[in-house]
């Protein structure tokens, strides 16, 4: 989503500017970088960052994973040659190892691993050249740091599947209500923004509590999974489905006017009648319709016009109702 990568951009620079910002804290405390030094250094952080925030950007596609690769290399190739030109012999360079690694999780499992490979060839590099550490300590701090690098995304892949679940509907793998009202906002500024209309549909399953009655849970469950596939199959791959709650499901629609929206709404609304016709008890949906063309151009308020028109439309059921 949009959303997340503007939160994925905004995290990147904070970790700059706190990387900066300890930095600093560092050459005034330990004297131990001149200033010209100190730009240098800001400067091949500035470009690990840009690296970053491009493999953010193209993260799904093949240039993401190149870029990924690339930045699992240039960081600690940049910090090892940058200790060796200021010969910084402190124990904060094994520091900084540890945070050049620690922040390369984002980038998947082989750049991790091909990040702690890469920064265990440097370490050995340095032990033995430049601060002649003995065999024991060599070997010693290369677990370590290899160990770190893998355990790192082992960790964030952890806690990004937490993030996931948090926001994900367990029963169809949709986005939840939590997600949606966090994405509403974002998408509806982001399309006033850009002139561009935002369309929202409100989906209600027609005679699922009595089906649920009839047949049990566990059928209804399938009904709600099935018509999850459904929903998925008829809209672009931009555009957003949520389960909003019990048998009702959202679909936002960036980009799209009124009169294109109820085509995909009719196009729903037909194949789950198609779908499930000959059932004991008929399942049909129920759709409502805003737009952000109309007055829908706050999120609550769209919101609203779209659970109207909804509630309109289950008055005779199988029917899609617009603002």
């Amino acid at each position: 989503m949009r959303g997340e990568k503007t939160d994925k951009k905004k995290y990147s620079l904070a970790l700059a500017v706190f990387a900066t910002v300890a930095l600093a804290a560092a050459n005034a405390y330990f004297s131990v970088l001149s200033t010209l030094v100190f730009v240098l250094t800001i400067f091949i952080a500035g470009i690990s960052v840009q690296i970053h925030l491009l493999q953010v950007r193209h993260r799904k596609k093949r240039l993401g994973r190149l870029l990924a690769c690339l930045s699992a290399l240039y960081n600690p190739l940049a910090l090892t040659a940058l200790i060796i030109m200021i010969d910084y012999k402190t124990v904060i360079w094994l520091f900084l190892f540890m945070v050049n690694i620690l922040r390369n999780p984002y980038l998947g499992f082989a750049p991790s691993v091909l990040n702690g490979i890469v920064t265990v060839v440097c370490f050995v590099f340095l032990s033995w050249k430049v601060y002649h550490l003995e065999t024991f300590e060599t070997v010693l701090g290369s677990m370590m740091l290899f160990a770190a690098a893998v355990l790192a995304w082992i960790i964030t892949r952890r806690l990004w599947l937490f993030e996931q679940q948090s926001v994900m509907d367990g029963l169809t793998g949709l986005r939840n209500r939590r997600s949606f009202n966090a994405t509403l906002k974002q998408e509806i500024r982001q399309c006033l923004r850009d002139s561009r209309p935002i369309s929202l549909l409100m989906i209600d399953v027609d005679n699922f509590k009595r089906y649920n009655d009839t047949l049990g849970h566990v059928k209804g469950d399938e009904i709600l999974r099935r018509l999850a596939g459904i929903m998925t199959t008829n809209i672009r791959g931009n555009d957003l489905i949520f389960r909003y709650g019990g048998e009702e499901f959202c679909v936002l629609l960036p980009g799209v006017v009124p009169e294109r929206a109820k085509k995909i709404a009719e196009r729903i609304r037909e194949e789950v009648e198609t779908d499930f016709a000959g059932q004991e008890v008929p399942i049909t949906v129920s759709i409502g319709i805003s737009s952000s063309e109309g007055d829908g151009r706050d999120a609550d308020y769209l919101l609203e016009l779209a659970d109207r028109a909804m509630y309109r439309a289950k008055v005779l059921k199988n029917r899609v109702v617009a603002t």
